[in-house]
């Protein structure tokens, strides 16, 4: 069975900023942010949807706010560069998408 030493995150974080970092870094090994991120996009998902009735708006919708969200988390250490520039990608397909389909 694998032991951790939680004690580090205790003594070394002053804030919940500081406990969600040394998580993130000692027990999650950087996939923490990552796992935030698509949990909260799932959520948001579906959200859009029930509110809007249209996927592909639900989907414009919910890749502007995660990218939005994955650059305050960057700006937090909470993830990872390569992250940060897959949401960019992704935000701005579907943002090109929803344009083509516009027209």
């Amino acid at each position: 069975m694998v032991g951790y030493n939680l004690s580090i995150i205790a003594e070394n974080s002053t804030s919940i900023l500081g406990m969600t970092q040394g998580v993130n870094e000692v027990l999650m090994f950087g996939w923490f942010g990552v796992l935030i991120l698509i949990g909260v996009s799932i959520i948001i998902l579906t959200s859009m949807i029930k509110l809007t009735g249209k996927t592909s708006d639900a989907f414009v919708a919910t890749s502007f706010i995660t990218f939005v969200l994955s650059v305050m988390m960057r700006a937090m250490n909470l993830l990872p560069n390569n992250a940060l520039v897959v949401t960019l990608i992704i935000c701005g397909g579907v943002f090109a998408i929803a344009w083509a389909n516009a027209r």
